[in-house]
């Protein structure tokens, strides 16, 4: 009698375990984030620096979503950040595919290539980049410096004229401006222009950040 009791209580309370069990719902699959959520990510990640962390999550991105333009021209920054040329270039090549009047893109990659010392490159991008209204003071600087390399001396003047009206304290472009206008006035050939590192009194050169 105990054995066929001590038995029933058993089956009870397996059967109570059994039900407890198939209550319980399953575990749900943890979403993966959407390109924009990565997009977002990355942004975070580059508005502190951190171009690693951000190129990561811009990777992703334009994995999942590879017509998102922005997320190319972001990508290419980390890498041009990086040193990462020849991959800033891809990123930046491949988000004017998507939008050829991205001013940006033309901007940044008219600063890779003049960085490169690949100048007729560099002025192509740079011309798009005037031609879209650009308002990047450092479009219109090297414009200058490639148009005096080219003893364009009337252009030259004009590109560098339009720095100054978009940020009249760089220093620098002033006194190479007054240069350029006496060389103009004197005839005499310029030089061959060379990637500067900094702007007396205004922005870095070369620095996609200020973008």
């Amino acid at each position: 009698m105990k054995r066929a009791l001590t038995l029933a209580l058993m089956v009870c309370c397996l059967a109570v375990l059994l039900a407890g069990c198939k209550q319980q719902p399953a575990p749900q699959p943890v979403p993966q984030p959407t390109a924009e959520q990565y997009f977002q990510y990355g942004m975070q990640a580059f508005q502190q620096e951190n171009y690693p962390q951000a190129q990561a999550q811009f990777e992703a991105a334009v994995q999942l979503a590879p017509a998102m333009a922005d997320a190319h021209y972001y990508l290419g920054l980390c890498y041009f950040k990086q040193n990462m040329l020849r991959r800033a270039e891809q990123s930046f090549a491949a988000c004017l595919q998507l939008v050829p009047g991205h001013v940006l893109a033309h901007e940044a990659l008219g600063l890779l290539y003049y960085a490169m010392n690949d100048f007729p490159r560099a002025k192509r991008e740079f011309e798009q980049a005037a031609a879209l209204y650009s308002v990047n003071a450092q479009v219109y600087y090297y414009l200058g410096a490639i148009a005096m390399s080219e003893n364009r001396c009337k252009d030259a003047l004009g590109y560098y004229k339009r720095c100054l009206e978009i940020d009249s304290s760089l220093v620098q472009v002033r006194t190479e401006y007054d240069a350029a206008k006496r060389r103009c006035a004197g005839g005499k050939p310029a030089p061959q222009p060379k990637p500067a590192t900094s702007f007396q009194g205004g922005a870095k050169a070369l620095d996609p950040a200020n973008f």
